[in-house]
């Protein structure tokens, strides 16, 4: 299993941490999105995608209520 919240996000450009923004399943994959949190940055630019699939995201399936879970 996968728990995304495990997970260190950097930007690759300014080397700050990155904050989850979005989420949005494609498929057999979750797809979280993350994006810079420092002031000099394009969030165009430094977005990051992480692709998890579905059958071992943990972190989807944790929280019924949350709106990526695999119940709601």
């Amino acid at each position: 299993m996968v728990n995304i919240r495990e997970f260190s996000i950097k930007c690759g450009h300014c080397k700050t941490y990155q904050t989850l923004c979005a989420y949005e399943r494609q498929g057999d994959l979750n797809v979280y999105t993350y994006e810079c949190e420092g002031s000099g940055c394009d969030p165009e630019l430094s977005r990051t995608l992480l692709e998890v699939p579905r059958e071992i995201d943990d972190f989807a399936r944790r929280d019924p209520s949350w709106r990526g879970s695999e119940s709601a």
